[in-house]
């Protein structure tokens, strides 16, 4: 019988296993990432890793996708390759900071209280119960079950009756005793915003009584193995006996590996209160509620209420603290787009605002205090990197800002050697290039013989191909290029971002020039060249480019102002229900205004 051991390397840890499946399921189980945007079906050629020990012969799937000499070096896909004995394998480290944001201050209105007690000890004149001395020293209505009445003896005694309570208000209901700790601990109250996205999912630890952040983690979500955008996730969920169960597993174990990350000097005990925000699959899967009624006509949610559980009835290593999911607007525009909303502070203003969170869904809302749209516009995951030839996130190596003049100057993540491009490269290349002709308007990527004597001969250099098949070359060595391929999925994904753009501009019946200010949220928000964004046309050209900023992870700040602040819960359970989800393909010109923002815009008509 052979014996498989399969050891992990990631962020300094050794995570092993001796069970049998791919390495891209076995890294699965261990609540480890591998990129997988296919969702392990051999189609992506993503989940590259280099296995040290005995494993299986490259299947004919990897010597189809992977070139001679990779697999001389021992690349392999993860999705195919099996341990068959010991085996090592290290995972790399992607940078999965979204971005800063735009902090708005908000003043703590913290949902518990923690008082310090000096109790008079029981005596055979005094024999009130444990919780009933403790009741009456809070002077409320006060219960607490079963997980903390185990506790209350012991602490007590051993603390000489010296105790700090900790109370969650109720509200009319009373309070409930959520932990008891021997001496004063009054001051020591913690809570943790979560920003659950698609590709990554970042948490803060706030300070509850300050509102001071403590510490901050971001992580892959651990839903990556069965795929890259929430469609493929929702059809393994619904054919897969298993599937919701895995997928739910997976997000809670990131949400546990960012607390293992941000307490380190912190009792999870001491751990109160958590919000999360997301978009409506998501929030379901995180749940184990099936997405099955958001993936299907006519598209709605199983529940779109805010919702308060246990953290530890959820599986989240929490013992003491409760978890608020905040309200969904609509089946594909979440509590993140309220969250973006609020933190930006579009549904208090007098004058029109866009925000917009670019990644794999591209949500979006358009409005003011008088009346907010909002809609989601599937943008895909090439933003992302994914389906791009040499796309990759935003690691070490990644191309991240490109210039093309006499020739091509690049800079990469980490200024180390060039190992494919991300996002905010891709929208900088291409703009580069619509600039200087090599893709035209309708998104062709010329031939060399269209562009001699109108280019640089530099330049010229880089245009290769034959036939109907041409490339650009950002980089030689290692060989970074630009497809025709390329091109068509980030014309695709730009074009259904300003599609939804013009829709909502439609639907309110204003001009882009009537858009006070632009919030580009996400990791674009703050990466992302904003001439960049106009020169392809992922705007509206008409928007003055002094109106657009990038907010950062605005969702993420939006999460934090609910775990402060019971008022801003209020605004938002409200809010929730004052924005008007539009969902785009019911315009009656959708396909229209689609189609004609694919188009690049001229460069010459385009602020720079």
């Amino acid at each position: 019988m052979t014996i498989r051991n399969t050891t992990f390397i990631s962020r300094g840890g050794r995570y092993r296993t001796e069970a049998d499946g791919t390495l891209l399921e076995l890294a699965a189980a261990a609540g480890l990432y591998l990129p997988s945007l296919c969702g392990g079906r051999g189609k992506c050629a993503k989940c590259l890793c280099r296995p040290h020990g005995s494993v299986t012969e490259p299947t004919a799937l990897e010597q189809e996708l992977l070139t001679e000499e990779e697999l001389r070096e021992g690349v392999r896909l993860a999705c195919q390759a099996r341990p068959q004995g010991e085996v090592e394998v290290a995972l790399e480290e992607e940078i999965l900071e979204k971005g800063g944001y735009v902090e708005v201050a908000v003043p703590p209105e913290p949902p518990l209280r923690k008082v310090y007690l000096e109790l008079p000890e029981p005596t055979p004149h005094d024999d009130l119960a444990d919780l009933e001395r403790i009741r009456a020293a809070l002077k409320t209505p006060l219960w607490g079950g079963p997980a903390v009445l185990r506790t209350l003896p012991t602490v007590l005694r051993q603390a000489d009756f010296r105790v700090t309570a900790t109370a969650w208000d109720h509200g009319a209901a009373g309070e409930e005793l959520l932990s008891l700790e021997g001496g004063d601990r009054r001051e020591r109250a913690y809570g943790v915003a979560f920003d659950v996205g698609t590709t990554s999912v970042v948490g803060y630890l706030i300070d509850l009584f300050t509102g001071r952040e403590l510490a901050r983690s971001s992580r892959l979500n651990g839903q990556q193995p069965w795929g890259a955008d929430v469609i493929t996730r929702a059809s393994h969920a619904l054919e897969s006996p298993s599937g919701l169960s895995d997928l739910q597993a997976a997000a809670l174990s990131t949400l546990n590996q960012i607390l293992d990350d941000c307490c380190a000097g912190v009792d999870p005990g001491e751990v109160y209160f958590v919000t999360v925000v997301g978009n409506s699959l998501m929030h379901h899967l995180a749940l184990g509620i099936t997405p099955a009624t958001i993936v299907a006509s006519p598209y709605v949610a199983v529940t779109r209420d805010p919702l308060q559980v246990r953290a530890a009835d959820l599986g989240i290593g929490l013992p003491n603290a409760w978890v608020y999911f905040l309200p969904l607007i609509g089946a594909y525009v979440g509590a993140d787009t309220l969250a973006v909303i609020m933190a930006t502070g579009l549904d208090e203003s007098d004058e029109i605002q866009l925000a917009v969170d670019i990644g794999t869904n591209g949500e979006m809302a358009l409005g003011s205090r008088d009346r907010i749209l909002a809609t989601s516009a599937p943008a895909g995951p090439a933003f992302e990197g994914a389906e791009i030839r040499h796309g990759m996130r935003a690691a070490a190596g990644a191309i991240d800002r490109v210039r093309i003049q006499e020739d091509v100057r690049i800079w990469t993540v980490g200024d180390v050697s060039p190992r494919g491009i991300c996002g905010s490269g891709l929208i900088d290349a291409l703009d580069q290039m619509v600039r200087w002709g090599i893709v035209d308007p309708g998104g062709r990527l010329l031939p060399r013989p269209l562009l001699d004597g109108k280019v640089p001969a530099k330049i010229l250099d880089r245009v290769v191909g034959q036939g109907h098949t041409w490339e650009f070359v950002l980089s030689g060595e290692p060989r970074i290029v630009i497809t025709q391929d390329d091109v068509r999925q980030l014309q695709l994904a730009k074009g259904t971002i300003l599609c939804g753009v013009r829709i909502l501009l439609d639907e309110l019946g204003i001009s882009p020039g009537e858009i006070s200010a632009v919030s580009l949220a996400g990791a674009f928000g703050n990466f992302v060249d904003k001439r960049s964004a106009l020169g392809i046309g992922m705007l509206p050209s008409t928007i003055p480019m002094d109106r657009i900023q990038g907010v950062g992870n605005a969702a993420g700040q939006g999460s934090r102002m609910a775990l402060l602040s019971r008022s801003i819960r209020r605004r938002a359970e409200s809010l929730a229900r004052r924005v008007d989800y539009f969902e785009l393909s019911k315009h009656p010109r959708f396909e229209d205004i689609f189609v004609e923002s694919l188009a690049f815009p001229d460069p010459r008509t385009t602020a720079r």
